[in-house]
């Protein structure tokens, strides 16, 4: 049952969708700020539904992110992701851990320990491993089933709007599918495996 449920999940969640901007253009006078008000809440309404399904760690750093006001500091925050990153196996840079679609090579690799996924990633830019290195840490530890149920929207939480091109956030959403189509395939192997 679960394996037919993953699959259901990742035809939906691995479809190429571009990501969803919600964005709010106000007049001037009293009105208006009141309206600005009300939006800003809604907006905070929203982004707490929407954290609402990420896994645990994802959503911390969601939170994290979304606490600096300023887009330099939140840069700043991805290189601080880099540097965390742990060490990849040289063995592992392989096309078939590369991220397609990324203006940086990215190479991912997930193992499943105990029912629960975790990955290792590597990049050949700093900005481009503080973007892996954000999925590592907030994916790992959580089931086959919590990252194949993130949608790719959830970038927009984090605020990386003014740090990103288009090509970045285009590779950053290439990243989460990779990863979630190599959970997938992880967790259909460990269910094979298992009923042998």
């Amino acid at each position: 049952f679960e394996a037919r449920a993953m699959s259901s999940i990742a035809a939906h969640h691995l479809s190429a969708r571009p990501a969803v901007a919600r964005r709010a253009v106000f007049s001037r006078g009293t009105a208006s700020n009141r309206a600005t008000v009300r939006a800003a809440t809604s907006r905070r309404t929203v982004a707490a539904a929407d954290t609402e399904n990420l896994p645990a760690n994802l959503k911390k750093i969601v939170g994290a992110f979304q606490m600096v006001p300023d887009a330099m500091q939140r840069y700043k925050q991805l290189l601080f992701f880099a540097a965390k990153l742990k060490g990849f196996d040289e063995a592992d840079r392989v096309d078939e851990n590369k991220v397609p679609g990324c203006v940086s090579q990215v190479w991912v690799v997930p193992r499943i320990e105990d029912g629960l996924v975790y990955f290792t990633a590597d990049s050949d830019s700093q900005l481009t491993k503080g973007l892996a290195a954000l999925l590592v840490e907030g994916l790992s530890g959580s089931t086959p089933k919590e990252i194949m149920q993130v949608e790719p929207n959830f970038v927009e939480l984090l605020g990386l709007g003014q740090s990103l091109t288009p090509s970045r956030t285009n590779g950053f959403m290439n990243m989460l599918r990779l990863m979630q189509k190599k959970t997938l395939e992880a967790f259909m192997a460990a269910e094979a495996a298992a009923n042998q």
